[in-house]
């Protein structure tokens, strides 16, 4: 029979440093339109993150030096376009990293309770390009695959977090707006920091300037409604056959009791089945506490489920002990009966 030993390291794993670029310099971004994609995680897939960034330029063509942050993922997913043209970029891991790419030490919680944020992440590689941004409009963007972080402290399902950082935006030029559409996987909860207007499992935003530092995100799979009715009714299901058990045992042992006819004192005959139903009893018990502990995990969504912690290992031990417990219990229960039924009875 498994045991489920979670691990009781970090709470918190994996998430990378997504953000603004750096070296957007005398070029005017009129509106960026920033869409981030959360369904994969759903399938234990990345985030899909594009950012478009309208650009004007007023003057003659320039040449930027852009950095992106990506932490250290595999950079094959990283894409850039100027208009339609494909723009190269490759890793620069000695890049100096800028303060403004610090991500937020905490998300919100979907219970009100902040969660830290990348406190065991790895360190951020950049992406590195050089762009010729040719007079009047123009449009930047970027494509790339994201990690999300996971926190172990969800229940019953774990969290997810994802942070975009903002703050790089504060040094360009000028900044028109930003319109953020965030998708989420059908009927998972959100936390959001700041606020976007939902509709079904769309989050959208529009902002006039700046909303903060950061969009920081923290999101769970969905309970259903299967699981409480399960995780209760298999907790009562327990506590039934266990006090049934008692009440069985005593009325199997008077009934087995009247029915000695062997002259051997009934303590001599009633103890192989008063075994027997102990055994009985207690497999059963085992069962009904296995079916308790790890039946309401089959109602969530796979890849879903939280394990932090030793809690089911234990109550699995308190199982497997309550079932040896009423092995002796029901022996004692059907052996007493038996006897009592027959309070004459002698040996010949």
């Amino acid at each position: 029979m498994p045991i489920a030993w979670a691990n009781l390291g970090p709470p918190s794993y994996g998430g990378q440093v997504t953000a603004e670029p750096i070296g957007i310099e005398d070029i005017e971004i009129t509106r960026e339109t920033l869409t981030i994609d959360l369904r994969p995680i759903a399938q234990k897939d990345l985030a899909q993150v594009e950012a478009v960034y309208h650009l004007q330029n007023e003057g003659d063509e320039k040449q930027l030096d852009l950095l992106f942050a990506l932490g250290t993922l595999g950079t094959e997913n990283f894409q850039v376009w100027l208009n339609d043209q494909v723009i190269t970029s490759q890793p620069a891991p000695n890049a100096p990293l800028p303060q403004n790419w610090d991500a937020p030490e905490y998300t919100p919680g979907i219970d009100n309770q902040p969660l830290d944020y990348l406190r065991h992440s790895t360190q951020v590689t950049p992406m590195a390009l050089s762009v010729t941004i040719p007079p009047r409009k123009q449009n930047l963007k970027v494509r790339y695959a994201a990690q999300t972080a996971t926190h172990l402290l969800g229940k019953p399902t774990i969290y997810h977090q994802f942070a975009y950082v903002l703050a790089p935006a504060k040094a360009w030029s000028a900044f028109g707006g930003l319109d953020v559409t965030i998708y989420l996987p059908p009927k998972w909860q959100v936390a959001t920091t700041p606020e976007f207007t939902r509709k079904r499992d769309v989050l959208t935003g529009q902002f006039t300037e700046l909303p903060g530092d950061a969009i920081a995100l923290t999101i769970q799979a969905p309970v259903g409604w299967a699981y409480y009715p399960v995780k209760y009714g298999s907790q009562v299901l327990l506590g039934l056959v266990w006090l049934g058990g008692l009440g069985l045992g005593w009325r199997l042992g008077h009934t087995k009791g009247k029915q000695l006819t062997s002259p051997k004192p009934a303590r001599l005959q009633a103890w192989p089945w008063s075994l027997g139903f102990g055994l009985v009893w207690g497999m059963t018990l085992l069962g009904t506490g296995w079916l308790a502990i790890y039946s309401p995990n089959w109602m969530l969504p796979a890849g879903q489920i939280s394990r932090y912690g030793y809690g089911q290992g234990f109550a699995l031990l308190g199982v497997m002990g309550l079932s040896l417990l009423s092995v002796v219990l029901g022996f004692i229960v059907v052996w007493v009966a038996a006897n009592r039924s027959q309070p004459f009875k002698k040996a010949s």
